[in-house]
């Protein structure tokens, strides 16, 4: 599908805009590619990061497309299926756009990054999400699904068949992320106790800092073997293993959005020994951190 001319004419009132702006700017960039059908791959058909402010109002007819939409800050406003969502700061939308839809801005700037996406096996991932379920799952600044997305965002098109691969297990991965964050029981996650969630916390945004179980039993006042157990038991990997697989995901991210060296990188993410920085990736991602910024930018 070509999604400008899909999108332009899927306007049910002009765009209140700005002089200044195109109603395609709501699209962000759009490659150039050819999609076939059917195909088990997920495709991605724009992204970008856009920054709106008043006035940024859309009316849009039912699209044959997806939307993933992430919210860096101020707050977006959805109206679908006579119902309205706050798109606040950290949130993350997955909308189904074979429906009418309105866009609005709550509080301006709002500024977003926005992903239109098409695949055979999105019409198998909408159907997982329950009916009452909200739209929205909130995300960390360094969650694995806001690396994936920072990720999107720097793949260069042309999109290559490689590219192409690498773009479909990212879509695939925050998908996948979104759907169970849906199916999680409220019930379990009230049960884990607050030090639990707190340790996660502090490795979840604060990954780059030195921990050790001592420390940690100090700052919790629980015994460390209990951190251990609970913590394991709970996410089903020990707190260290955990905390090292964070760092090295964010190391995976700088290495293709930056150009800081390898060594500069583990200091970045809280590993300070080079040699042990590159064994922990290699265990991770099977190669080198610089084979692996070779392969995924090819």
């Amino acid at each position: 599908m070509n999604l400008k001319v899909s999108f332009l004419s899927s306007l049910t009132t002009p765009p209140k805009l700005a002089p200044s702006h195109a109603p395609e700017e709501f699209l962000g960039q759009v490659p150039d590619q050819e999609i076939p059908s059917p195909s088990p791959l997920l495709y991605l058909l724009s992204s970008g990061t856009i920054k709106a402010a008043f006035p940024w109002t859309f009316d849009i007819a039912p699209m044959d497309c997806y939307l993933f939409l992430y919210t860096k800050k101020g707050c977006g406003k959805l109206t679908v299926n006579h119902q309205i969502f706050s798109l606040n700061g950290s949130s993350l939308l997955f909308l189904d756009c074979h429906q009418k839809i309105h866009f609005d801005i709550a509080a301006s700037p709002w500024e977003y990054q926005v992903f239109f996406c098409s695949g055979d096996n999105f019409s198998y991932y909408s159907r997982l999400i329950p009916t009452s379920a909200p739209l929205l799952m909130q995300i960390t600044r360094f969650s694995e699904t806001a690396l994936c997305l920072e990720l999107l965002l720097s793949v260069p098109s042309p999109y290559s068949f490689r590219r192409q691969l690498t773009i479909s297990d990212l879509l695939n991965r925050i998908i996948t992320q979104f759907i169970i964050s849906l199916l999680e029981e409220p019930e379990t996650l009230s049960q884990i106790p607050a030090y639990i969630k707190n340790m996660k916390d502090l490795f979840d945004n604060h990954f780059n800092e030195p921990y050790h179980l001592d420390g940690l039993e100090k700052l919790f006042g629980i015994s460390k073997y209990r951190l251990c157990h609970e913590f394991t038991s709970i996410y089903h990997i020990s707190p260290i293993q955990y905390l090292n697989k964070k760092r090295i995901e964010h190391g995976a991210h700088l290495l293709l959005v930056t150009n800081y060296r390898v060594h500069e990188i583990g200091n970045m993410v809280g590993i300070e020994n080079t040699n042990h920085f590159i064994a922990l990736f290699k265990k991770y991602y099977g190669t080198t951190p610089l084979e692996y910024k070779r392969h995924v930018n090819l």
